[in-house]
């Protein structure tokens, strides 16, 4: 056949141009979905890293009550051994647990409200990061749907071109056969 008889069917230039922005703002949408999602993992590792030093120091300050409460009982025993009688022995080892009593209380105490205050400040780092985190998809759901609403135009616009252009070809084609069959035309 020849090209008389074939529409054109090239994508207009101004299609082409619809298209070309389209994948450039879905690019440019997941671009910033991964900006943010990296954001989101980069804050949340500087929160995970505070949880565990606050838990390191937590530790260390265990172990240092529990290297006190050692050497206390050491110290204790030296005492007991250089004791001169039972009774300064009775003493001794009433003095000595009247102190531990004391020192764990103050020591258990100290430990709880540590661990409470930890807790309490990882609960609201965390509650915090979440809460952004969900302002942040609400902002990027918001956006995406924009970004859908404009393509979706687009597209329709796209779509209303390409039938107008068909029908057009349709009806060239249509008149070209015509002429060209045309049984009361002389050949």
């Amino acid at each position: 056949m020849s090209n008389k008889f074939m529409p054109n069917l090239e994508l207009p230039a101004e299609m082409r141009a619809v298209a070309e922005k389209n994948v450039a703002q879905a690019r440019q949408a997941f671009e910033t979905l991964f900006t943010s999602a990296r954001e989101a993992v980069g804050k949340s590792e500087g929160q995970f890293e505070e949880v565990r030093s606050g838990m390191r120091d937590l530790r260390q300050k265990t172990l240092g009550l529990m290297e006190a409460n050692v050497t206390a009982s050491f110290d204790f025993l030296n005492k007991l051994v250089a004791a001169r009688s039972p009774q300064e022995m009775m003493s001794l080892q009433a003095e000595f647990l009247q102190n531990q009593m004391k020192s764990v209380t103050e020591q258990a105490k100290s430990l709880g409200e540590e661990a409470k205050s930890l807790g309490e400040a990882t609960v609201r780092s965390l509650d915090e990061n979440a809460r952004n985190l969900a302002e942040r998809v609400k902002e990027l759901s918001a956006a995406a749907t924009q970004q859908a609403q404009a393509v979706a135009q687009d597209l329709k616009a796209m779509g209303e071109a390409v039938t107008r252009d068909a029908k057009a070809a349709g009806e060239q084609m249509a008149s070209a056969a015509e002429q060209t069959f045309d049984p009361n035309r002389p050949q």
